[in-house]
């Protein structure tokens, strides 16, 4: 797959021409014809370059603080064993650094610590994939255990009551599949925000992010934020329970308006919606985003952020976020998704089109998880 937008000058009649009377048979036979016709490119092996040499780059002095460069960010450690005390850790992040970035930073902490129960995985992939999960073998569950996998929970999202600053808990994706023994502490935590019907297991953080001033970012959270008395704790209960009637609310506007439904004949009729800003719908393995963005914006103007359970699309040199989603409903797969940029020559305006690729074929009942 790969990355395309127009650009400005077309290219000649005859070369246009000549070209069509071609068959295309290899990727690069098409980047070539697309080029040919004044599309900008960028594949999935241009963008993974990028990354390696990013995280090359990251990874000279991984733990040095350099001012003006990186920023470090206080988090929390909640051990499953009670006798052990709260820890206050500390990630050192690029000063830029956007989105919420503690689900990469602590995903090798949950590495390993215990074999997977491959029957009880099983069961949990048929209940999500139907048949297709019988496929899963012992040596696929067992690789997902070894490279670690961090799953995030919102006790609280970020609101205008807030201040914009949500709690996020960080856990092993896998932790009861693990047989790892329960987290109290972060139990009776889910209690105290309004959740009663949670369990978590293992070892486990908690951090938060601070969605304005745009873009959300990490913020710092220290073990005296854990205390009944902070106000983050006192409103839990009360915004998670406005946010759920909100989310009602708007599922039901969307429901009278025809706006719980797929993009068109492709979706099947599977979930879909309108977000702040945007649209989105799917099919079978892929989530499709639509937005509208400035006349004349262009793909160089552009930064789309893809992360398994979040994506962000913003303008480069001015730091606009035109989405910022930091939890999506599922995991997903960076290394396939892509996005595009439509001129609006049929005077629908300038548009970006983001494709996300499912990792399975589960349908999505909402864009952001719960």
């Amino acid at each position: 797959r790969a990355m395309v937008s127009p650009m400005e000058d077309p290219p000649p009649a005859d070369v246009a021409k000549e070209d069509d009377d071609e068959e295309l048979q290899t990727m690069a036979q098409k980047e070539t014809w697309l080029r040919a016709r004044g599309v900008e490119i960028e594949s999935v092996e241009d963008r993974r370059n990028a990354a390696l040499a990013k995280k090359e780059r990251a990874s000279a002095h991984p733990l040095d603080h350099v001012e003006g460069i990186t920023r470090r960010v206080k988090y929390v450690k909640i051990p499953c064993d009670s006798t052990h005390q709260l820890e206050q850790l500390f990630a050192v992040l690029a000063h830029d650094a956007h989105g919420d970035v503690l689900p990469d930073v602590l995903a090798p902490r949950f590495a390993g610590g215990g074999s997977v129960d491959g029957h009880a995985a099983r069961e949990q992939a048929v209940r999500q994939l139907g048949e297709k999960g019988l496929e899963l073998s012992q040596s696929a569950i067992e690789n997902a255990t070894k490279l670690g996998n961090c799953e995030t929970f919102a006790l609280v999202r970020p609101s205008h009551t807030n201040g914009h600053r949500g709690v996020y808990l960080y856990l092993d994706e896998v932790g009861l599949l693990k047989k790892l023994p329960a987290n109290e502490r972060a139990n009776q935590l889910a209690v105290a925000c309004g959740f009663a019907n949670v369990s978590f297991y293992g070892d486990m953080f908690i951090g938060s992010v601070l969605q304005q001033p745009s873009p959300m970012h990490n913020t710092d959270f220290l073990v005296q934020d854990m205390d009944s008395s902070n106000d983050w704790l006192k409103r839990a209960v009360s915004e998670n329970l406005e946010y759920n009637a909100s989310m009602q609310v708007l599922q039901d506007a969307m429901r009278d308006k025809g706006g719980m439904v797929g993009g068109g004949s492709s979706g099947g009729g599977m979930p879909g919606g309108v977000g702040e800003g945007y649209t989105w719908s799917q099919t079978d393995d892929e989530i499709e985003l639509t937005l509208i963005v400035p006349d004349g914006t262009k793909a160089k103007d552009l930064v789309v952020g893809f992360k398994p359970k979040s994506v962000t699309v913003a303008l480069k040199d001015v730091g606009g976020t035109f989405v910022d989603v930091p939890n999506l409903y599922r995991k997903t797969r960076p290394d396939e998704s892509t996005w595009t940029v439509d001129s609006g020559r049929d005077g629908t305006g300038t548009k970006v089109v983001v494709t996300i690729a499912k990792v399975d074929e589960q349908v999505w009942h909402s864009l952001e998880g719960i």
